[in-house]
């Protein structure tokens, strides 16, 4: 239980970040000063006030205290790498649910899984964590994506089965073999167009990296390579699964069959029935 001084700066935090966190914001609180409390006892209220401040002003809670949950696994976070959101918990779970169909009709035999555009690693983790057989294959834009991915393959013992590599799109995989032998092919890749992030989505740039967010003049520029590009690393039959935005269905569905690389596609739906996730296969 808090002490009584606790107890007041838990309340004003909780106002602090209640703009931002809604009904959550107490809950954040309580996380935020449990985080300053064990990396700072001494003076855990100026820390904790600092970061609150700075979850107010629209920092996502796990870069605020520097970790964070993903479909059960631990994961460090960057304040130079996505924090990986609730709602890619979709994408996850399809991938999950996909590899484990396959497990059960090919007993005994490896999967294999690239996530792209892995960024901290949250979908190689929770995936090797959910699916004892599978291997990964990680790969990032950036040094500093690849990096915390190893950091997070690390903390949570996946070493021997999760492999990180740095590059634009599949670049840094061509030369390992693995074209016409991968099961599944996943990516949350940055959705939203360039202009609406100099505009109505510029207080995503306060805290997290642009390549994380910037689609392109559309929003498509990612998701058009992704879909051609991904279908030489697929085994006939395997599936590539994506992310994209609110009200981008449509535009999706049309990139896919201008595509005639997959003789299937739907869409998985979040809670509020709203299409989030292309699953494609081929």
């Amino acid at each position: 239980m808090f002490e009584h001084t606790n107890e007041s700066l838990l309340n004003h935090i909780t106002s602090l970040i209640a703009s931002v966190a809604g009904a959550q914001a107490a809950h954040e609180a309580a996380e935020i000063v449990a985080a300053c409390r064990r990396n700072s006892p001494e003076d855990h209220a100026s820390l904790a006030m600092e970061m609150a401040r700075k979850r107010a002003d629209g920092a996502p809670l796990g870069l605020v205290t520097g970790k964070q949950c993903f479909l059960g696994v631990q994961l460090l976070t960057s304040p130079d790498v996505l924090a990986a959101r609730l709602e890619t918990e979709l994408l996850g779970s399809e991938v999950i649910a996909i590899l484990r169909v396959q497990e059960s009709n090919n007993q005994g035999q490896e999967l294999r899984l690239i996530d792209m555009g892995c960024g901290s690693g949250n979908i190689s983790c929770a995936t090797a964590a959910a699916v004892p057989r599978l291997r990964v294959w990680a790969s990032d834009l950036t040094e500093s994506c690849a990096a915390l991915t190893r950091a997070n393959v690390a903390l949570n013992g996946l070493q021997g089965r999760v492999a990180v590599y740095q590059g634009d799109l599949f670049e840094p995989l061509r030369d390992k073999g693995l074209e016409g032998t991968i099961d599944v092919v996943e990516m949350n890749p940055p959705y939203i167009a360039s202009s609406s992030l100099e505009k109505q989505r510029a207080e995503l740039l306060r805290h997290e990296p642009r390549e994380a967010f910037d689609g392109g003049p559309y929003g498509f520029s990612i998701q058009t390579r992704l879909i051609r590009e991904a279908a030489a690393f697929l085994k006939d039959g395997g599936y590539l699964l994506f992310e994209f935005g609110v009200g981008q269905a449509k535009q999706v569905k049309a990139l896919v069959d201008r595509s005639k690389l997959y003789s299937d596609i739907r869409f998985a739906m979040d809670d509020g029935s709203e299409p989030r996730v292309a699953i494609l296969k081929k």
